[in-house]
Formats: structure tokens, C-alpha cells, sequence
């Protein structure tokens, strides 16, 4: 071997052996994050969102830990009762939050800057107050219409082009659904759905936006003859009406509900405008031609809000006060509300984005997602994430009990009563 060659030799085992040594500190560099979440807009959706994450941070690498929505508050409990877990946990917007806002930091004012760019982040915000502490960051628009089956309408001899607009129009149309055979609305009763769901759409009916401010502060009482109706309509519902399927007590809303409507057996489904039980997903399993949306029908013909949509930011992101790795997990919150991933919510997922500055090209064609950007002209309150988690945990609790005939309506009155007694975020 000449001299040059022995000492390109030396320098190239020199640069193997530095980068040997540096590999440990480069692999440190890069944190990894553990985030909570029940993944709305679908796994697609969730895939591609960490991987432009990712790419727009290489220095941060993603874990997620996917949990169903209705076990998401008994998987999320035990972390922030042992304050140990995951470093970003999702959340739904309002009370359900401030309830736990223990298990998130107050968000600093660089994060909140990634919020100038939506429409709103209130619920993020103690009493939906962007004056006091905010705890995360909302990505989309969420909120409530009943989906139905043309197809299915069509078989059992109605105008498909004209859903059931009032009560006695369902009642008519379910008597002409079940004579075929099949389930007029499919539902669950099991979990937090009732609370989110269906309770808004009924509570329409009988409140103002007042009342459902009293009812964000506790001021509203469950005895109050207008709190009955509501608990009266909605258990007429599995009763008098029987509009829904018998296992309705017994199961969840989310997957074995939506799984009857988008098995083609069913006429009408309740659940909301993005997320993954939404227009996109209907859509696929039953043919965009086939799959309408509207409002609930209305009870109360001259209700104020009986013909409003009860719309509301879907759920937020924000970091846990027992991550070490806090400054990794702003960067998720803030990626997560912005204009990157409001594109990819709109193009993958179907989802409505908060982001002022999203794609508008990037909004698929449909009939149904055509009918709700009209519904969603005409907002108000979503009376659902004003509840406490005592008071959603009653509700559920208290519709399937009634159902099954265990319970009377004076007695489910009663629980969420208690329940409200027992809010935290509401104590007096």
C-alpha cells in the first residue's frame, strides 16, 4: 500500500468511526410523541396526516395510540388519574375538556398564534372564552344531520326527493320502513353518542340559546318542565314511536349503528357532518347516489331553533402537563390546526376544516355534502358539548334504562339531576 493510499485509508476508517460515534446523537435528536386519540376522519386520513407532519418536522416521529371513541374516556381516565401517558391527548370540545383540563397545560401565546388562521377555537377555551386559558386547538367544523337511505326510502313506496320534515311525517315514513322489513333509524344507546347526537336535535325543540347558556352554567335545572319534554321526546323515540332497533340499548352508535345504515338495512341514521361516520364514508358503502342529508325532523313546529343546525368545532388537540417533551407536541397541536393538514381534512376525509385559508377545490362532489353546506348555514348552540361528562354519562345511562322499560322518565329526571349536582365544571 503507497503512503497516499494508507493515508486515505486512516481518513476514511476516521469518518466510519465518527459516524458510528454520532449515530446515537443524531437518533437523539429526534423526539417522539405519543398522542391519544380516536382518529376522526379515518385511518387514510390519520396516515397521511403524520407523515406530512413528520415531513414539515423531522425532527419529531409520531406514536399513535388509537382508541374507539366510546372507550376513549375509560382508556383516558386512568392516565390523567396517575398523570403518566401520552404527550398529546384529543379531546371534544367544551365542557367534556374543561372537565378534564387538569390533564392538559394552558396553551402558550406562540401556539395560539397557529389560531389566528380559524374561523373559531372557543371550545378550546375555558367557558368558550378566548380571553381566559385555552387548552388546545380544533382542526374542523363538526355537528349533527340525519342521513337517509334514498335507495331504502324509494322500496318502501316514499318521495325520496322529499324526506319526513316533522314527527308525524317520520312516524308515517318508519311504519312504511319497518313494513319491508327493515330498521327505520338505525341507533346505539351505549357510550357518549346520545349525548352528542341526538340530545341536541331533540333539545331544539324546546330551548333558546339562553336556556342552553344556563345549561353551560348550571343555571338550568333537569326538573324544569322544558329539561323533561326533551328526556320525555327522546324516550319516546325506542317506545311509542319505536323508531329505532330493538338492540338499541345494547349497542354503540359507532361502529355497530352506522354499520346498519350502511349495510343497506336501514332508512335513516343520526350522526354528524365530518369525522369517519359522516357523508364520505355513507357514501362509499352505499353509492353517493344514494345517500341524502338533512335536519332532524322538527317536533315543534314554531320552536325558534327547531329548524337550525347545532354545529360546534369538533374535537381538540392539546399537550399533557406530565410530557417531557412539551415543545414536541406544540408543534403537533399547531400542525394540526393548520392549513396543511385543513387540506388534507377536506380532500382524504371529507371533513369540514376551520382553517380560513383551506383549499375550497379540495372538497369532494357530492349531493349529500351539497345539502349540508346548506344546512350549516344556519347555526346555533350545540346544546350536546355543554354537558358535563356526569350529565353525558346519565343521559346514555338513563335512555337505555328507560327503553327497557326499568326505569320511568320521572326517574331518569332525577339521575341527571344528580348528575348535574355532581359537575364539577358546574359546581356552584
Amino acid at each position: 500500500m503507497t503512503k497516499v493510499s494508507k493515508q486515505v485509508w486512516r481518513i476514511a476508517a476516521g469518518a466510519v468511526a465518527l459516524t458510528a460515534m454520532l449515530a446515537p446523537a443524531l437518533a437523539q435528536d429526534v423526539t417522539t410523541i405519543r398522542v391519544l386519540n380516536w382518529q376522526p376522519g379515518g385511518p387514510e386520513y390519520w396516515a397521511q396526516l403524520v407523515a406530512a407532519f413528520e415531513k414539515a418536522n423531522p425532527d419529531v416521529k409520531v406514536e399513535l395510540e388509537t382508541v374507539p371513541f366510546d372507550r376513549y374516556p375509560s382508556v383516558q381516565g386512568p392516565y390523567i388519574a396517575t398523570k403518566s401517558g401520552p404527550d398529546v391527548m384529543e379531546n371534544n370540545a367544551g365542557l367534556e375538556l374543561f372537565d378534564r383540563r387538569s390533564a392538559y397545560v394552558q396553551l402558550p401565546e406562540e401556539v395560539l398564534a397557529a389560531a389566528g388562521d380559524l374561523i373559531t377555537y372557543s371550545g378550546g377555551c375555558l367557558n368558550y372564552d378566548t380571553t381566559q386559558p385555552c387548552y388546545g386547538l380544533p382542526f374542523g367544523y363538526q355537528g349533527n344531520v340525519m342521513y337517509y337511505n334514498k335507495a331504502v326510502l324509494t322500496e318502501a313506496g316514499l318521495d325520496a326527493a322529499n324526506p319526513p320534515k316533522t314527527w308525524d311525517e317520520m312516524d308515517a315514513a318508519c311504519k312504511a320502513v319497518t313494513a319491508i322489513g327493515k330498521t327505520c333509524l338505525a341507533h346505539g344507546m351505549t357510550g357518549v353518542f346520545p349525548a352528542y347526537w341526538n340530545f341536541p336535535e331533540v333539545a331544539r325543540n324546546f330551548l333558546t340559546e339562553d336556556d342552553m347558556r344556563a345549561i353551560m352554567a348550571g343555571k338550568l335545572p333537569w326538573t324544569d318542565p322544558k329539561m323533561v319534554s326533551i328526556l320525555e321526546a327522546m324516550a319516546s323515540i325506542g317506545t311509542t314511536r319505536g323508531w329505532i332497533n330493538s338492540s338499541s340499548p345494547s349497542i354503540s352508535m359507532l361502529p355497530d349503528g352506522a354499520d346498519i345504515f350502511q349495510s343497506g338495512n336501514a332508512a335513516f341514521a343520526s350522526t354528524i357532518i365530518a369525522d369517519a361516520v359522516n357523508w364520505a364514508a355513507f357514501g362509499a358503502a352505499l353509492g353517493d347516489e344514494n345517500v341524502g342529508a338533512m335536519n332532524w325532523p322538527v317536533l315543534v313546529a314554531d320552536a325558534p331553533l327547531a329548524h337550525s343546525f347545532s354545529g360546534t368545532e369538533s374535537s381538540v388537540f392539546g399537550v399533557t402537563p406530565w410530557s417531557t417533551k412539551q415543545e414536541a407536541g406544540f408543534k403537533f397541536v399547531k400542525f394540526v390546526a393548520g392549513v396543511e393538514n385543513a387540506n388534507l381534512l377536506a380532500s382524504v376525509a371529507g371533513g369540514i376544516s376551520l382553517n380560513k385559508n383551506v383549499d375550497p377545490n379540495a372538497l369532494p362532489k357530492s349531493q349529500a355534502l351539497a345539502q349540508i353546506q346548506e344546512i350549516i348555514k344556519k347555526p346555533t348552540l350545540h346544546v350536546g358539548v355543554l354537558l358535563s361528562g356526569q350529565e353525558a354519562d346519565a343521559l346514555a345511562r338513563g335512555w337505555q334504562e328507560v327503553t327497557l322499560g326499568t326505569i320511568t322518565v320521572a326517574d331518569w329526571t332525577a339521575q341527571m339531576q344528580t348528575a348535574l349536582e355532581e359537575s364539577p365544571s358546574k359546581a356552584q
